[in-house]
């Protein structure tokens, strides 16, 4: 019998080492919904190539494009024989989830909260629906405050644990080296609206003596690149196992979002001894310091974000940049696992 059925929509590599982690200390399945996504930002960004766990793929080809009453009648098997103590799904954004929901008994039903209060709507109708689905869960996973305040508007009467966060990063060995501030500034992810780097590309027009690289692709791109001036540069996608090389050659990462529910990348520029400016809509904001690690800042305001960003000197840079290094993420990730055991 397993401890945990986990039901999660692709085999993304933080999800898979979170998942790796949890696998040498419980016995857990995994059905991953799609094998890949054509939203990402790189192009080995899922991968089910070194899994220590058992799983099923249910559709091979990206996400978006999925047989979804396909998907359910492969869940109605899977269900049928395999045997697990709880069941865990990721979100309630999908009718698999919500299939799953309601087939399963509500003892065993717990759920991978990654929404916050913020992006997610908990008045009226849609507030509504969101509490239908938790009346048949018993224990959330909250990924941070934002996300237990949720449940809190959603007035969630069950368990309810912090994991302090959404997954686990890759870790490389890198040489670490004491930086000198050079106004570059580093954006990765998707190139979507709710990313606003619209804001930020406005912001760095009007600095031309600061630099903007920006890692991802995404349907704004072109147009972003069309307003766009010669010290804001766009990479495209960039492979993981090369993102170590992106951090180093910049001094501060910058995440603007105006909806992010998590935001894996500000651990990873942590881990590579970045400071990092966070959008406060973002839920990671809750790991940046201001002023100790980086700034979390309004993703509306412009002036206050540009007076951050050119008080920008060597002294700041390397104080922030020493404690950025010395943030522990093996303890939050050990939090992380516990959570779950």
């Amino acid at each position: 019998m397993y401890d945990y059925l986990i039901i999660t929509h692709i085999p993304a590599f933080y999800k898979v080492n979170l998942y790796n982690e949890l696998a040498k200390r419980l016995k857990i399945f995994v059905i991953f919904i799609s094998s890949d996504t054509s939203e990402k930002r790189s192009n080995n960004f899922s991968s089910v190539n070194d899994v220590l766990f058992d799983y099923e793929v249910l559709y091979q080809g990206n996400f978006q494009t999925r047989k979804i009453f396909k998907n359910i009648l492969a869940i109605q098997t899977i269900l049928s024989r395999v045997k697990f103590k709880k069941i865990l799904v990721s979100g309630w954004d999908l009718p698999e989830f919500w299939y799953i929901a309601f087939m399963s008994k509500k003892g065993k039903n717990c759920l991978a909260l990654e929404s916050t209060v913020f992006e997610s709507s908990y008045k009226g109708l849609k507030g509504f629906i969101k509490k239908i689905f938790l009346s048949r869960i018993s224990t959330v996973f909250a990924s941070g405050s934002l996300h237990y305040d949720l449940l809190k508007a959603l007035k969630f009467q069950g368990e309810v644990k912090v994991t302090n966060g959404v997954g686990i990063i890759n870790k490389p060995e890198f040489i670490k080296t004491q930086k000198k501030f050079s106004g570059r500034f580093l954006y990765i992810g998707r190139i979507v609206d709710i990313k606003n780097l619209k804001f930020i590309v406005e912001i760095f027009n009007a600095m031309p003596n600061f630099t903007l690289t920006i890692i991802g692709v995404g349907e704004q791109q072109e147009f972003l690149q069309s307003i766009s001036n010669k010290n804001i540069i766009f990479r495209g996608a960039v492979e993981n196992k090369f993102m170590g090389n992106e951090f180093a050659k910049n001094d501060v990462f910058i995440l603007p979002s105006l909806i992010e529910p998590w935001g894996l990348v500000v651990e990873e520029a942590l881990y590579f001894g970045l400071p990092v400016l966070v959008s406060d809509r973002c839920g990671s904001s809750e790991l940046i310091k201001n002023g100790i690690n980086g700034f979390v800042f309004d993703p509306a305001n412009k002036n206050s974000l540009t007076q951050i960003i050119r008080n920008f000197d060597d002294t700041l840079l390397q104080n922030l940049c020493s404690n950025a290094d010395s943030y522990d993420i093996n303890a939050k990730d050990i939090q992380q696992i516990s959570s779950y055991l």
